[in-house]
């Protein structure tokens, strides 16, 4: 009778590479960048900023998810957000942009810049305004003596001390006219007048009278507004979200805000009405349908129905990204919890900060690396 050789040899190399493939995999809080760095960073858009400090001296490096430096790192350098693919680079005391593949695209040239919008930042030369395009072109000459941020299609500049508005080819659309004027945001503008602040539409006409002490740009369809010591909600017709009033107020996060009265804290929805009745010594925005609370010098989260999903235990806690939120329960040792407030990531770390593109940054015996999500 013929019996077949076992194929181990053949099967072992497969058993191999699938141990070796598995293995790679990281789990829940497993360091995938070691603790390297003096100060570091969360990821975005694939890439951090990390601080070294060599004989004394700061010096600042770009890192990708591989914990491979692809700038730097260098001395009298600092890195900030990404947006749109360019971060703004300042080495010594002039300001350039900076790629996610760690190259200088736009060199360092202008005494003052600001972020990528809408394919356009405004940057400072020889104390003049303009926008350059993502090639470092000049897309409006420095004209401005000050410049914000382009949002639907306009950006507001100021020019011999009063405010007004140009499209993306430095033509005026709105002629300065105006004390002050900030972005506009769902088709109007906050714009400052003799009166007071007020909101325009693109023809300049106003849709809200000005009338405010303070505005600030429309988002998820509210504007915040202040007179004297109250602030509410307005809608974009201007009539008030609702007729209460508070001491302050944040912006709406997942159809709900933070308000404050005699220093209590609770949450509103976009109908007005209070989830949660101010009471709390703290709250924060919602985050993945959990808001941060704290009483008693312990942090907690609640759900969106203002119900308590996790009670007050933490001395304290970062609000939830990806699924998890890193708390301490003793300041000692942070860890990382899911929504069901179970510890799926033990403490074990100095300090730890929220997750983001699936990496957190956490702190070891006065150092900083990274963990992995999944």
């Amino acid at each position: 009778m013929y019996f077949p050789r076992p194929a181990s040899k053949a099967l072992l190399p497969c058993l191999l590479m699938l141990f070796f493939s598995i293995s790679s995999l990281a789990d829940p809080g497993d360091l995938v960048i070691n603790y390297d760095f003096d100060a570091a960073n969360s990821f975005n858009q694939g890439v951090a900023a990390v601080i070294k400090i060599e004989k004394g001296r700061p010096q600042t490096g770009l890192i990708n998810r591989n914990g491979d430096m692809l700038y730097g790192p260098e001395p009298n350098t600092k890195l900030y957000d990404f947006h749109e693919g360019l971060a703004p680079l300042l080495k010594d005391i002039r300001w350039g942009f900076i790629n996610t593949d760690g190259k200088i695209v736009i060199n360092t040239q202008f005494a003052r810049v600001l972020p990528f919008y809408s394919g356009l930042a405004a940057v400072l030369q020889d104390g003049k305004w303009g926008y350059i395009n993502q090639n470092g072109d000049w897309q409006v000459e420095p004209s401005f003596s000050e410049a914000k941020l382009f949002n639907e299609g306009l950006a507001s500049v100021k020019h011999h001390e009063l405010w007004g508005f140009i499209d993306k080819q430095g033509n005026w659309v709105i002629e300065p006219q105006y004390q002050d004027a900030l972005s506009f945001s769902h088709g109007l503008a906050p714009v400052k007048t003799d009166e007071g602040w007020g909101y325009i539409n693109k023809t300049k006409q106003f849709v809200i009278k000005p009338q405010f002490e303070r505005a600030m740009e429309f988002d998820n369809g509210f504007a915040i507004v202040n007179q004297d010591q109250d602030w509410w909600f307005i809608k974009t017709d201007g009539t008030a979200l609702s007729r209460l009033h508070y001491d302050k107020v944040l912006p709406f996060s997942e159809g709900l805000a933070v308000v404050v009265k005699d220093d209590r804290y609770g949450y509103i929805n976009d109908k007005g009405e209070e989830v949660i009745t101010p009471s709390m010594d703290n709250a924060w925005s919602f985050h993945e349908g959990m808001g941060r609370i704290e009483m008693d010098a312990k942090v907690g989260y609640v759900n969106k129905s203002g119900k308590m999903a996790i009670p007050p235990q933490f001395k304290w806690g970062h609000s939830f990204t990806e699924g998890l939120a890193a708390v301490t329960v003793d300041y000692w040792k942070y860890g990382y919890i899911n929504k069901d407030g179970v510890m799926i990531i033990e403490p074990r770390f100095d300090d730890a900060q929220p997750f983001q593109d699936g990496l957190a940054r956490v702190q070891s015996q006065g150092r900083w690396g990274y963990i992995s999500r999944d």
